[in-house]
């Protein structure tokens, strides 16, 4: 094993950030605007080092704590290490290390395994032997200790995309390999059991280019991973599968218009479905706008909406909120006063826009991961450069407005 380190330097409050309200985005198909304060902030917070440090993921822990999984230049990182926080309800950090060697390390997601402890995804080049990126994973106790690590892939790169614990105290993980693709790069899902040996790897693509951005476990114990499909030279369209615990296909959708759209996330929906985020070009998008659907446990899609203005609108991250709507994350170039700004918008459970907000200042603000939790407040978290010379964690936590709790 390479090891942990620790990191023992503390968290920063904000006292003062710009947030723009009730600029709010328009679905397509209504046109409505929302203007009511159905969330409201309860904190915002920064945390980094001199160099660059951005927050990826984010899982919720008992008593309103987090854990979160991001990557790190700073606290003594080789390169870029990856790194893992856990955060009391307060935005307080209890404890932070570091994972990875010497060359490149990069975290993509975390989750709860079966036993209560957390695993870790990530893109690595320090466990490669090849000088290659293989996919990485990790798990660590809630004391922030490392239990086991290891890497996964060939003699070319694979990527980390989502991840998700099995029933049986193992791990499913999922993202891109260019060492076992056909032609360019494919799905690669595979499982690891709760001592990290491998049960399975497979891939899943075509002669163009298939790529898995996220997944989340369903209610009914299977899996639903999302990316997108290369149809051309062209354009690429949304791609959704669902999958058993044996990594076996049940179903899989790919569909879109003619120019770029990509899924990011997914959530599963208390109903049995899922919700999926992502961008597109299509569907009348002037520059690239966010996109949000919502399946059935069978795959039919049942809403679909577009939120965008005039340049950059996009999700990374989806959870469900405790009224049974959904919240959203990612960014926007149109709205704020920065190049980038983050941008949270809460739906309803039929998909409408109930309240957005955008957060950040005059540089590139962005939102990567979301997650409710367990006292129903919601943290968004991701990266930040208008705060510092170099981008920082960017965290953000809501709750719904007392009127609108139930």
């Amino acid at each position: 094993m390479l090891g942990r380190k620790w990191i023992t330097v503390g968290l920063v409050a904000l006292c003062t950030v710009g947030v723009y309200a009730n600029k709010i985005p328009q679905d397509i198909k209504t046109k409505k605007t929302v203007k009511k304060e159905v969330y409201q902030k309860v904190w915002e917070k920064i945390y980094g080092g001199k160099d660059d440090d951005i927050a990826q993921g984010i899982v919720a822990l008992e008593n309103g704590e987090s854990a979160i999984v991001g990557t790190c230049k700073s606290f003594g990182a080789e390169r870029t290490d990856i790194c893992v926080t856990r955060m009391d309800a307060k935005g307080q950090m209890k404890w932070s290390i570091l994972l990875g060697g010497k060359k490149e390390d990069e975290g993509r997601a975390i989750t709860r395994a079966a036993d209560g402890n957390l695993f870790i995804l990530g893109t690595s080049k320090s466990l490669s032997h090849n000088y290659d990126r293989d996919i990485y994973i990790a798990k660590v106790t809630l004391e922030g200790k490392l239990v086991w690590e290891k890497s996964i892939g060939g003699d070319r790169d694979e990527y980390a995309g989502g991840i998700a614990g099995t029933d049986d105290g193992g791990v499913m993980l999922v993202g891109d390999t260019e060492s076992f693709a056909k032609r360019y790069r494919d799905i690669y899902i595979a499982k690891l059991d709760k001592e990290g040996k491998t049960v399975f790897a497979r891939t899943v693509g075509g002669e163009k280019t298939d790529e898995a951005h996220g997944l989340t476990r369903l209610t009914d114990g299977n899996f639903a991973l999302v990316g997108m499909r290369e149809v051309s030279k062209a354009y690429e369209e949304f791609f959704v599968m669902k999958i058993d615990q044996q990594g076996k296909q049940l179903w899989a959708k790919t569909f879109g218009e003619y120019d770029d759209d990509s899924l990011e996330a997914v959530t599963a929906s208390p109903d049995g479905g899922l919700v999926a985020v992502g961008k597109t070009r299509s569907y009348g998008s002037e520059q690239t706008d966010l996109t949000v659907m919502k399946l059935s446990t069978d795959g039919k899609v049942l809403w679909h909406k577009i939120y965008g203005f005039k340049y950059y609108e996009y999700g990374n991250a989806v959870t469900v909120t405790p009224d049974g709507g959904y919240m959203l994350a990612g960014g926007t170039s149109t709205l704020g006063k920065g190049s980038h700004s983050v941008y949270i918008l809460a739906l309803d459970k039929n998909g409408a826009l109930v309240w957005s907000h955008v957060y950040g200042d005059t540089s590139r603000d962005i939102a990567h991961g979301i997650a409710r939790m367990s006292d129903g407040t919601v943290i968004t978290v991701g990266e930040s450069e208008s705060f510092s010379r170099s981008k920082d964690f960017y965290m953000i936590k809501v709750k719904a407005t007392p009127k609108t709790q139930k």
